[in-house]
């Protein structure tokens, strides 16, 4: 465990409440990582512990594109101390699961396991932020599975026309994309090397965890290799996420049906409600669901289903319209309609029923241990509190709705240019 002196440099940095109304701790170790713990069900034998690193997509420029990605492929490889081989067999042996995940702004490796092996698994999460190989026959290894998920991705419609229409909203920054191409300048390991010298200083790292107490997380960290690496600043993008509107993204497509994703700019804080308020799902397997969109879509046969994603800086949130390649053009347009004149426009029950809804989702999604551990490395990172609808201001919410449903939207569609409704001709 720390020395006294060692924990008297441990910076207390602030608390929230959880969604199960426990209070994680936050606090900051001596060369400035973040560490958040939530201890739980204290009868529960089971723990997670991630490394979050602030510097997803959204911080590669145009000779790191791709980086990111091979990044996040590259988490329990090689490194000085450990073969890949062995790190996976001793997580099986502690019956312990490993995962690598990405966002535009965060990559995290996430290890699920019991609360005894927590301390055998820091020092894995210190030797991969400390001394990763990133040897080149692995790199060629990784890339092939690199190779495959960005061709998963591509053969996504959805994930591509969600990609697509970030790309539409933000241009660089947060519209870089999730996935490398096959053009990616990063084509050695290397690369990835100098892209992780800079992604691995202690002012972009968290450690989170759930079924541990922070201080005693702390001092597992201060212990490992994590404590070793240099001070470094917060990560920060080159200029604050500009949405901007009117932008299309059109990839050409024969196929029978076609995909369009229309979103507009938000605030994080207002993006999970807004979505809500679209209210383009059904909350009941058999019947049309209550709002306008969703009445559309059941009357009109075609699918419409909301979205939102939230960031430290911006948000969107919008609706993706699928339909048969002859349908999608009248379809988005009378979706367009919906939107002007229902949703911007909002009743006080349908903004009411909105919140509920809202509430409700994210509830569900700060329940599972996925979304503890989103909650925890936002906190952590400074990345902003999770969404909370306790006391929200519904005549507040109208007029955000009126102001944000009536702005310029962006879109990404799948489909052929001939049928594709052109985000400018909509009539916002």
């Amino acid at each position: 465990m720390l020395c006294s002196k060692a924990l008297s440099k441990l910076t207390a940095v602030r608390a929230y409440a959880s969604a199960s109304g426990v209070a994680p701790t936050v606090l900051s170790t001596a060369n400035g990582i973040k560490v958040a713990a939530i201890e739980g069900q204290p009868d529960s034998p089971l723990a997670s512990i991630s490394l979050v690193i602030n510097h997803g997509s959204r911080f590669e420029t145009a000779l790191t594109s791709g980086a990111a990605h091979y990044l996040k492929a590259f988490g329990f490889r090689n490194t000085q101390e450990r073969t890949s081989f062995r790190t996976v067999r001793e997580a099986e042996l502690n019956g312990a699961t490993l995962t690598a995940s990405a966002t535009r702004e965060n990559i995290t490796y996430t290890v699920q396991c019991f609360r005894d092996a927590l301390p055998y698994f820091v020092d894995i999460l210190g030797d991969i932020a400390a001394a990763t190989k990133f040897s080149e026959h692995e790199f060629r290894d990784i890339a092939k599975l690199v190779k495959f998920e960005s061709l998963g991705a591509r053969e996504n419609p959805v994930a591509r026309v969600l990609d697509g229409v970030h790309q539409a909203a933000f241009r660089g920054g947060l519209g870089n994309s999730l996935y490398a191409l096959d053009s990616s300048p990063v084509q050695t390991g290397d690369a990835v090397r100098e892209y992780a010298a800079s992604a691995m200083q202690s002012g972009r790292l968290a450690v989170v965890a759930t079924g541990v107490d922070a201080p005693t997380l702390a001092a597992l960290v201060a212990e490992s290799k994590l404590a070793g690496l240099t001070s470094g600043t917060a990560a920060a993008a080159d200029a604050k996420a500009k949405f901007t509107g009117g932008g299309h993204q059109i990839y050409e497509s024969a196929a029978p049906v076609s995909y369009y994703a229309l979103a507009f700019g938000s605030e994080p804080s207002s993006a999970p409600v807004l979505a809500s308020l679209l209210g383009a799902q059904r909350r009941l397997k058999w019947g049309a669901g209550a709002s306008p969109l969703a009445k559309l879509a059941f009357a009109e046969g075609f699918s419409a289903e909301s979205f939102s994603f939230s960031y430290s800086d911006a948000a969107l949130v919008g609706v993706l319209v699928s339909a048969p390649s002859a349908q999608i053009q009248a379809a988005v347009e009378k979706v367009a309609e919906v939107v002007k004149s229902s949703v911007a426009k909002a009743e006080p029950e349908a903004v009411a029923r909105a919140v509920a809804a809202a509430r409700l989702d994210v509830a569900e999604a700060q329940a599972t241990q996925q979304g503890v551990i989103r909650e925890l490395s936002m906190l952590a990172l400074g990345q902003g509190p999770a969404a909370s609808l306790e006391s929200v201001d519904g005549a507040a919410l109208s007029q955000v709705a009126a102001k944000v449903f009536s702005a310029k939207p962006v879109a990404a569609s799948i489909g052929l240019s001939q049928t594709t409704a052109y985000v400018d001709t909509l009539g916002f």
